[in-house]
């Protein structure tokens, strides 16, 4: 069984410390400590320390946005795995469509960095997604296999099922609606197979799959309630810590106990 996850990542929006440790304790009295279903916070980088502080006594694990490809060298302004580890980290999302496009990551830079967060035991939250909207799904599908390919390129399948997968369509990011549910769950469903296709059956079985993408209250219950949907990836409809423990709760709830 795929334990149920929910991540919530606070991106640039967080970045006092105060204002960072309010919310991540509001956070931890709502949900810190459900243990059904997985839960990881990214908070923004300059606020990672205090916030890792209040997470450590709780069930939420703590994620960084971003991690440089290696671990130490001369990488002026990047963030360290090692310091990650240090704070008690175990996530590290990678790959997200801001860092591909804004940032002009590559698939190669982005598989260094899966392959280290896997190296130091770290879970890999890797997103993927297509950028434009389309109904046509076998070129979403041709997409996401070229993705996978690259992006855990020298993995094998007992290393892949510790990645969770966040399907992120670029055209949902930080847009008033989300992807539906019906859109999601065929995705979802092609993302299982491809890793199938490049992997096996067991691999394809075993690991988890979330949706992000303007992710709320109101659309969580129907986008979850699919057997390829293991949980959420929830953005700025979880600034309000009551609303994203109503994601929590919804997702538990169908998910079962």
């Amino acid at each position: 069984m795929r334990k149920p996850t929910v991540g919530i990542s606070l991106k640039l929006y967080q970045n006092q410390i105060d204002k960072a440790r309010d919310f991540a304790h509001a956070i931890v009295e709502e949900v810190g400590e459900e243990k059904r279903i997985e839960q990881f916070m990214c908070p923004g980088m300059g606020v990672l320390y205090p916030v890792a502080m209040i997470l450590k006594e709780s069930e939420i694990g703590l994620g960084s946005q971003n991690i440089a490809p290696a671990a130490n060298g001369a990488y002026t302004g990047e963030f360290s795995i090692e310091s990650l580890k240090e704070m008690k980290g175990s996530y590290a999302e990678i790959g997200h469509i801001e860092r591909r496009t804004i940032f002009n990551e590559d698939d190669e830079m982005i598989n260094q960095k899966v392959r280290l967060a896997l190296d130091y035991d770290v879970t890999p939250v890797l997103c993927i997604g297509e950028v434009t909207k389309t109904d046509d799904y076998q070129e979403i599908k041709d997409l996401m296999k070229k993705q996978l390919f690259l992006d855990l390129f020298q993995l094998e399948g007992k290393q892949v099922e510790k990645i969770i997968l966040a399907y992120e369509p670029a055209w949902a990011v930080g847009k008033t609606c989300a992807a539906s549910a019906t859109h999601v769950h065929q995705v979802h469903g092609l993302i299982r197979e491809c890793i199938k296709e490049l992997y096996d059956i067991q691999t394809a079985e075993k690991i988890r799959i979330i949706y992000g993408g303007s992710v709320s209250q109101e659309n969580a219950k129907l986008i979850v309630s699919n057997e390829n949907v293991d949980g959420v990836f929830v953005g700025r409809f979880g600034h309000n810590p009551k609303n994203y423990a109503t994601i929590v709760e919804t997702v538990r709830k169908v998910k079962g106990e």
